[in-house]
Parts: C-alpha cells; sequence; structure tokens
C-alpha cells in the first residue's frame, strides 16, 4: 500500500513528557515545542495529509495555535524564547497560507508525496493551452471594446473553468490516497495532478485579470 501519511506523528512534551496534538504547544503545560518551526505544514496544525480539509478548520487550528505562539505574549521571557517563538509564529503563518488555499494545499501536498515542482515539469493538460489562448484573445477584445458583460461573462467562464480543475485535483488525491502498490500507477496520478495544477495557475491569472477588469469598470 502507498505511503499517504494521512495521521500526524504524535510528540511528547519536552516539559511534562505529557503527549501533545501538534509540535507547536502542550496541551497541557502550554510549552512550545522546539521543532515547532521545521515540520511539514500538516504536521505543524496538526491535520492529517489529505487534500479535502475543511477551510474552517484550518482556519480554527490556526487561531487556536496562534494564541500560543505570538511573540507579542512573551515580552518578559528570554532572549532565545522570543526567538523561538517568531520563528514558530512565522511557520504557522506560512502553513496557514499554504493549506487554507486549495491549489497551494494541492500543490504542497504533491511534493509531499514525491510529486515533481511547477519548475520541473511545466506540462498541462491536452488543449488547455489552445482553450487558454482562445480565452485570452476573447477577453483582449472585450478589453479593447470595453464591453462590460463580455468580460463578465469571461470572468464566469474561467471560474467555472478553475472550480473544474480543482474538483478533478480533489478527485486524483482521493485515487492517490485508495492506490495500490503499483509505482506506474502512482506516477501517473502524480504527473497528472502536476498538469492540473500547472493549469490552475493559468485560469487563475487570467481570471485575476478579468475580474480586476471588471472592477474596474464598476
Amino acid at each position: 500500500m502507498t505511503e499517504t501519511h494521512d495521521q500526524a506523528t504524535p510528540v511528547k512534551c519536552t516539559h511534562c513528557d505529557k503527549t501533545m496534538s501538534t509540535p507547536v504547544v502542550c496541551d497541557y503545560c502550554h510549552t512550545i515545542g522546539p521543532d515547532a518551526a521545521v515540520v511539514d505544514h500538516f504536521t505543524l496544525l496538526g491535520l492529517p495529509r489529505r487534500f479535502d480539509l475543511d477551510p474552517a478548520e484550518i482556519h480554527r487550528k490556526f487561531l487556536a495555535l496562534s494564541r500560543h505562539a505570538h511573540p507579542d505574549f512573551h515580552a518578559d521571557d528570554t532572549p532565545e524564547v522570543q526567538q523561538l517563538h517568531l520563528q514558530v509564529s512565522a511557520a504557522l503563518n506560512e502553513a496557514y497560507r499554504a493549506l487554507s488555499d486549495p491549489a497551494a494545499r494541492a500543490s504542497y501536498l504533491l511534493t509531499l508525496f514525491g510529486g515533481k515542482s511547477s519548475a520541473e515539469d511545466k506540462s498541462v493538460p491536452d488543449g488547455f493551452l489552445g482553450a487558454m489562448m482562445m480565452m485570452q484573445e476573447e477577453l483582449t477584445d472585450a478589453l479593447a471594446a470595453e464591453d462590460r458583460s463580455e468580460i463578465a461573462r469571461i470572468a464566469d467562464v474561467l471560474k467555472t473553468q478553475h472550480d473544474g480543475l480543482i474538483h478533478r485535483i480533489g478527485i486524483l488525491f482521493e485515487q492517490y490516497q485508495e492506490s495500490v502498490s503499483c509505482k506506474a500507477a502512482v506516477d501517473d496520478l502524480l504527473g497528472e495532478l502536476r498538469q492540473q495544477l500547472n493549469a490552475v495557475s493559468y485560469a487563475k491569472k487570467l481570471l485575476a485579470q478579468a475580474t480586476d477588469a471588471e472592477h474596474a469598470h464598476e
């Protein structure tokens, strides 16, 4: 069976030796863990390594941990402790930014599972670039004509395209979680995930252009 790392590894508090739900702060004595700033984003927030996470749960975990780790609450501690809290607070912010956005979460999870980065693999699904070039031309024409209704239509199409890609990514991660120990099948899934994520990047850029144009004409 392929290793999926669904559950974060339990850690012990260095102060009271109790099991911690996350490596950030002890649930019992509230001591900050010394390794909190160097674990992966999922482990840091005490979340399973899965794509299908509840945004509200991600936010709840982030807020709960930030209250303990924020440097402003430790002004009277030693410089070493203050520096640790500063590092952990920065790590929490980075983890929240990565996991709260579906595309960023998928990209980060893909790298944890051994998939290629966008720099290593720039491919996209067959036919996608042609469709995006056509949408770009239509948007350029609509912007030149200041056609607000056409700009809005293109924005809606791009939003649907973006959401469809994210939905497909979710399905691929489900297939990965359930995959058997076949390296070829796993490699195919990871490769398609990279293609879908590259496509999301294209769609997001064009969608942002159309949305900005919409707001500029309000």
